[in-house]
């Protein structure tokens, strides 16, 4: 049995409770969970915002921890070894997309780290626990110098942010734009300046003005007399906004062909006018999370460049009021869960 952290209907308060991960299969790890972090993604399905939440419910897709015991066919991990588990742990492995190491969009539908449907009928059960067991190819080890508290974040925030950023070949001389500087923001502006671009951030307030000039941005603008100054001037911009932000203004400040990169998931359906797309070429794009050796490419990258995640550490008995916090975009930058504390 392992302790967790769970929600027994749409909208109640996490609670702890126990749940059984059954018997560890052959080609899994089982993982002492350190720390988890936590994501808006919690919060909406915690709420049930999207539709798609099944209750009972243990949240958590951003996993670190240490191998507590592995099964008999496992090679890349031994016992003791710094491991993370992200937004998926299974796929196919059949279809198009996983036979071209693109799992991350398998057509027969990945296996979330929570809430996906199982063979026996049950859903998975994430990371707000002591414990979690994941296959071995869909699991992670966490460079050394990487602190396991703030590395949780990279499993989510980080990969959904270096993905885009890597796809459409951000480097030196790209000009990219950031909107909303909170969990994935953060990560794409630290991201998008070790790669050598020129970042500006784009905020609601100044609050947050100084923490994006530290992490890099050469610039942070908040008005819509700035906003219309930077017309037709990003090669992309990085959408990480989880309100309607209005996407046509996102848009006009691209370059012709200029790409805009949907991150935040709004819980209302935005609007455009196809001619600020089909005018000057502009790419409307999305992405979601990546493949397996993704994320190793950007686990590395991270350790390289020494890159993780600015967290506010929270035990079991603070979990709620951390989420009323990020409801509220109250945290800098992002909550991780203290799982030794449930």
């Amino acid at each position: 049995m392992s302790n967790c952290l769970v929600i027994e209907k749409a909208g109640e308060p996490l609670i702890r409770g126990e749940i059984d991960r059954g018997e560890l299969a052959s080609d899994e790890i089982e993982i002492e969970v350190h720390y988890c972090g936590v994501c808006h993604s919690d919060v909406h399905q915690g709420k049930n915002d999207w539709g798609r939440a099944f209750f009972p419910l243990v949240p958590g897709h951003e996993v670190t921890g240490i191998v507590k015991s592995i099964g008999s066919e496992v090679t890349k991990f031994k016992v003791g070894d710094r491991a993370g588990v992200g937004v998926f742990k299974n796929s196919c492995g059949e279809c198009e997309m996983c036979l071209a190491k693109k799992e991350n969009y398998c057509l027969n539908g990945r296996t979330q780290t929570y809430n996906a449907p199982v063979a026996n009928g049950e859903r998975t059960k994430g990371g707000y626990a002591t414990t979690i067991h994941a296959r071995e190819s869909f699991s992670h080890l966490i460079p050394d110098n990487l602190p396991l508290d703030s590395a949780a974040p990279l499993l989510c925030a980080g990969i959904t942010t270096f993905a885009p950023l890597t796809q459409w070949n951000v480097g030196p001389g790209s000009k990219v734009a950031v909107v909303g500087v909170g969990g994935l923001g953060h990560m794409g502006v630290k991201f998008a300046v070790a790669l050598g671009a020129e970042v500006t951030v784009i905020g609601r307030t100044d609050a947050k003005k100084e923490d994006a000039l530290s992490f890099g941005a050469i610039d942070f603008i908040t008005s819509e007399e700035e906003f219309q100054d930077r017309a037709s001037s990003f090669d992309l911009v990085l959408n990480a906004a989880s309100a309607d932000v209005g996407l046509d203004r996102l848009l006009s400040i691209l370059r012709p062909q200029g790409v805009l990169v949907m991150l935040g998931l709004p819980t209302q359906r935005p609007d455009f006018d196809p001619f600020n797309v089909v005018y000057a070429g502009r790419i409307l794009a999305g992405s979601n999370v990546a493949p397996m050796w993704q994320t190793e490419k950007m686990l590395q990258f991270a350790s390289e460049n020494n890159i993780v995640s600015e967290i506010e550490i929270c035990s079991a008995d603070e979990i709620n009021q951390a989420w009323e916090r990020v409801e509220q975009s109250d945290v800098r930058y992002r909550f991780v869960l203290d799982a030794k504390t449930i």
